[in-house]
């Protein structure tokens, strides 16, 4: 996806309010903000939204003299979605349909984004709001469930491209629901190769147990969503080997959406550009197929 103009202020806005979360004294986000404002004067809009993430978060952590600023916030995400795995385990065990509850569970779940919401969300609200809703109807051309059944049934090795940490938690439950519908599949969890934002990282998912359910790869990618052109060359040998690839979080789809091959991107809208984009409104459930 293409950076559009309505992202640049979306951008400032970022630095601004994580900067506040963060604890950083005005002084220092001055700075950064002189520094976006330098760095988008060479900042071409046919990159994606994630690539000028990145530098904006490299610049926190050169100001916060933290190498994950977001550390303490990963583990209390991870924690109270732990907490309730149980519950989100009954609501798809007692569904009368446990895979199509499970997306949409896991399409929830990417409501814990501090890239979206960079003053900071509270994870336990979000978390009781999402198991305390209605899962009901979805809008047929942006949930193409029948399809994603289709393609889970023809394939032999799906990865499953995580995003943020806590909602890893979800993931978990809807990996845990394919293994069972489908048995013989090989899964393969990705996290993200360094500390960027929220996003998920091996310990993470390690600590949040993806390892119970698929085997737990490294992208190498230092991008707030996977943009393949900076992750390591082994990654990407496993990556075009998949048969079906499951690009969870909105990072992921602006980093992944012109890219070929059997995607399906599974995310919560949570901007104006994405509503403009697939026609749909804000924190509407998507499952959408790239092809």
């Amino acid at each position: 996806m293409k950076t559009s103009l309505t992202c640049l202020p979306c951008f400032f806005k970022q630095v601004l309010e994580a900067g506040k979360m963060l604890g950083l004294p005005e002084e220092s986000i001055k700075k950064i903000m002189d520094a976006i404002g330098n760095e988008l004067q060479y900042f071409p809009l046919d990159m994606s939204p994630p690539q000028m993430a990145y530098h904006m978060q490299r610049m926190f952590v050169e100001h916060s003299g933290k190498q994950d600023p977001y550390l303490e916030v990963k583990t209390m995400s991870n924690r109270e979605a732990l907490s309730v795995i149980d519950d989100l385990r009954s609501m798809v065990r007692c569904s009368s349909s446990p895979l199509k509850t499970a997306v949409k569970l896991a399409c929830a779940g990417n409501i814990i984004d501090y890239g979206a919401f960079p003053s900071g969300i509270n994870v336990q609200a979000e978390i009781t709001k999402i198991l305390q809703q209605e899962l009901g109807e979805t809008n047929s051309s942006l949930f193409a469930f029948e399809a994603f059944q289709e393609a889970l049934g023809q394939a032999k090795r799906v990865m499953y491209v995580g995003d943020n940490a806590g909602e890893i938690v979800f993931d978990r439950v809807l990996l845990e629901t394919i293994a069972k519908e489908y048995p013989l599949l090989e899964l393969v969890f990705v996290t993200r190769g360094f500390p960027i934002l929220n996003d998920v990282l091996l310990k993470d998912a390690l600590d949040c147990g993806l390892d119970s359910v698929a085997t737990v790869v490294s992208s190498g990618s230092r991008t707030p969503g996977l943009v393949l052109s900076q992750a390591d060359p082994a990654f990407l040998e496993l990556y075009h080997q998949a048969d079906m690839i499951i690009s969870k979080g909105q990072g992921n789809f602006e980093a992944l959406s012109e890219e070929n091959g059997p995607i399906f991107f599974l995310f919560i809208i949570k901007c104006e550009v994405i509503e403009t984009q697939l026609g749909g409104a804000r924190r509407e459930l998507v499952l959408k197929r790239n092809l």
